[in-house]
């Protein structure tokens, strides 16, 4: 019968008895690892197993915030285009005018070209001013209302200057004008 690698080798001599004892004895250590008696072996491929996991659910977690973001993104270019649809549907500025319209604008005077019927509907408010991408677009109210429906911060609001008006003339009515007031 054939003698195994490691008799052999203790004949030749190039291995010495007390390394061919080490070997057998790391061999069967590690067959008792693969079949689970060793305690330590096992908690390191619990630990092993448990990082895989983690790693995994990372992952998936960043994955997934990954898709929102898109997503986000994706549903608002689509809000855009649908805005500027009814915008180009909708616009009564298509004609830039010579008359100018000033409204504000977070906190800044803007104004539009308008043709002079245009400007008369702005100011009985007919009309609304409506963000588009960098510049200004006027559109009837109900394309407006539609706007805002889908965006808020895409109309500009407008101060009601009637109502202030009202309250100045409630307050200025109770000074009396001297009849003998000469300008």
């Amino acid at each position: 019968m054939a003698k195994s690698l490691q008799e052999q080798l203790l004949e030749a001599g190039l291995v010495s008895k007390q390394k061919a004892e080490q070997s057998r004895k790391q061999r069967k250590k590690q067959a008792r690892r693969q079949r689970g008696g060793d305690e330590a072996a096992k908690a390191e491929a619990e630990a092993a197993a448990r990082a895989a996991r983690e790693a995994e659910e990372a992952k998936r977690a960043a994955d997934l915030e990954r898709n929102r973001k898109r997503e986000a993104r994706a549903a608002r270019r689509a809000l855009i285009a649908e805005i500027e649809q009814i915008v180009a549907s909708n616009r009564a500025d298509r004609v830039p005018g010579d008359e100018i319209f000033q409204f504000v604008d977070g906190g800044k005077v803007k104004r539009v070209y308008v043709t002079p019927d245009v400007h008369a509907g702005l100011t009985a408010d007919h009309y609304a001013v409506v963000r588009l991408r960098r510049g200004y677009a006027v559109v009837g109210k109900d394309a407006a209302a539609r706007i805002a429906e889908r965006d808020a911060m895409a109309v500009v609001a407008r101060e009601n200057d009637s109502a202030s008006s009202e309250e100045l003339d409630d307050y200025y009515a109770q000074f009396e004008i001297p009849d003998d007031l000469q300008w």
